[in-house]
């Protein structure tokens, strides 16, 4: 299911950019500004890892890259075994 989620995730930042570079009209132009948005969300959930869970990656820079691009779908791997 996490492979999925990742899938949705890169699509979603594929039809972000696509809007942003072509103009889309619509509802289609909200995707550019969700994306900002969803962005945001990623960078806190980046400074999560690496302040608390970073200690538990083998690869800490990339992982850290991985969490900004799929956000909880990448950090859940790392928040299982903490707990």
């Amino acid at each position: 299911m996490i492979v999925l989620n990742k899938i949705a995730t890169l699509l979603f930042w594929l039809l972000a950019a696509l809007a942003w570079l072509q103009g889309w009209d619509g509802w289609l132009a909200w995707l550019p500004p969700f994306a900002v948005l969803v962005a945001a969300i990623h960078a806190l959930e980046v400074a999560y890892f690496w302040l608390g869970l970073k200690q538990h990656s083998q690869q800490p820079g990339l992982d850290a890259l991985q969490v900004f691009v799929f956000g909880i779908f990448h950090l859940q791997r790392f928040i299982r075994p903490a707990s």
